[in-house]
């Protein structure tokens, strides 16, 4: 017998104000699974703080799109693909005062970059130049 596999998918707008629907859409997956109570909350702050830091950089550079979840989980493992269609910061044409607010910015992801790393069991990043940025988050179960 095949595995069930529970499935969402969301896009929005790049807006902190749909952060709690995410949130809620994570963990109803994971608690209508069963599955471990502190285990589901860790998984929804990774994937609550990889959203928060894509909407976070984006505002912070005046970029705007859309932002897509898929999310998927099944009988070995929860998987989160964040596509970021806000674009990708090209520092190229920043003076030196932009370039180091910018620089600084990134050191305050850092924390949420190790976060995940903590969390999850498979952390993947792409970018796609010109179309987005892709990052899918693996946890197994």
């Amino acid at each position: 017998m095949p595995a069930k596999t529970h499935q969402k998918e969301l896009t929005f707008a790049c807006d902190p104000r749909h952060l709690v629907d995410i949130r809620a859409a994570v963990q109803s997956m994971w608690s209508d699974r069963g599955l471990a109570e502190r285990d589901g909350r860790l998984v929804t702050l990774a994937v609550d703080e990889a959203l928060a830091s894509i909407i976070d950089h984006a505002r912070g550079t005046n970029r705007q799109g859309d932002i897509k979840i898929s999310i998927d989980l099944d009988e070995t493992r929860f998987r989160a693909v964040i596509d970021d269609f806000t674009n990708h910061c090209d520092s190229s044409g920043m003076m030196e005062n932009e370039l180091r607010a910018h620089l600084e910015n990134e050191r305050k992801h850092q924390m949420g970059i190790f976060l995940m790393r903590e969390v999850m069991d498979e952390v993947n990043y792409t970018y796609r130049k010109g179309f987005q940025n892709e990052l899918t988050l693996v946890k197994f179960v």
